[in-house]
């Protein structure tokens, strides 16, 4: 029954969150082009994240006549509960610290996320989702590589796979010269991971009318907004874990964690979109290399280290 309510409070947390979220994101590329954002739902605009989701829920479904209605209809909601899923491996209350492999359960359910996405365009039958759906996968298969990698020498550095163990990560000091080539690496992976600018081509508006979801609407276009916005905050979350505190109970973890969460406000703001031959160049040429060095390198470093 405890485990229950734990969980129920995790999800509320969670999408209360991200409700909040969007609301800063609108506020402050608002503020960005010289205008407010959203102001006149009660007091400066504070219940439009609730306004949105009921106007999304009440928005109708237009199903594609060739789409396969069963797996169409079922996907968005398999999306959102992978991502919320995700969420028990972070240490966000004393209750949820229990997992033991959790940077490894964390791995498995991106993974997971990745063939949910192949699923919606081929149950779409659209070509535009398609291209979505090939451009989308492409990309986050190329950075899940650097994305386990970084994980591995995490773990190398911190001997252990669990993020509620690592808590004070003092390999920040121990091993600096990893660790913050680690950051920036990391930071652009988790760009490319969530599929936001400046390397949001699986959505590329411009290009492919919103890409894999371009078929979705109303409460399904709202399950995936929701995924979308979660694996963010997840990924801020993780990155609090990793680089600074895994103590969910401290007020460190939180603001840490919210920085980051504007990190991604901040790149969506300034950055053109990139290139996407530049994106997959970058990564195979640039980014994999530096990463697989730095993975050979940790391992002797952390024995003579620990000697």
């Amino acid at each position: 029954m405890m485990v229950s309510l734990n969980l129920l409070s995790l999800v509320i947390g969670v999408m209360l969150s991200i409700a909040f979220f969007t609301l800063l994101e609108r506020k402050v590329i608002g503020y960005t082009q010289f205008r407010k954002g959203p102001n006149k739902t009660l007091v400066i605009g504070i219940i439009q994240p609730i306004a949105d989701a009921i106007k999304l829920i009440s928005k109708e479904t237009n199903l594609n006549s060739k789409s396969n209605f069963v797996e169409f209809m079922l996907t968005p909601a398999l999306n959102i509960i992978c991502s919320l899923a995700m969420w028990i491996s972070i240490p966000v209350a004393a209750t949820f610290g229990f997992m033991k492999m959790s940077m490894m359960f964390l791995v498995s359910c991106m993974s997971i996320n990745t063939l949910i996405i192949m699923k919606m365009s081929w149950t779409s039958n659209s070509n535009y989702a398609f291209i979505g759906m090939m451009r989308g996968v492409a990309q986050m298969i190329s950075y899940e590589i650097n994305f386990i990698m970084i994980m591995m020498i995490i773990i190398s550095l911190a001997e252990t796979m669990t993020l509620a163990n690592i808590n004070e990560p003092t390999y920040l000091t121990s091993l600096a010269w990893v660790t913050f080539p680690l950051i920036t690496l990391w930071m652009i992976t988790i760009l490319a991971e969530t599929n936001r600018t400046p390397f949001d081509f699986a959505e590329g508006e411009s290009e492919l009318i919103s890409g894999f979801n371009v078929e979705y609407g109303g409460p399904s276009f709202m399950t995936l907004f929701l995924a979308e916005y979660s694996s963010i905050l997840l990924m801020s979350a993780a990155t609090t874990c990793l680089f600074v505190i895994s103590d969910g109970s401290k007020m460190t973890f939180y603001v840490t964690m919210i920085s980051t969460c504007t990190m991604f406000i901040w790149a969506r703001t300034t950055l053109p979109r990139f290139r996407y031959d530049k994106l997959m160049k970058t990564n195979w040429t640039q980014i994999l290399p530096i990463t697989t060095v730095m993975m050979f390198l940790t391992f002797p470093m952390k024995m003579y280290w620990t000697k």
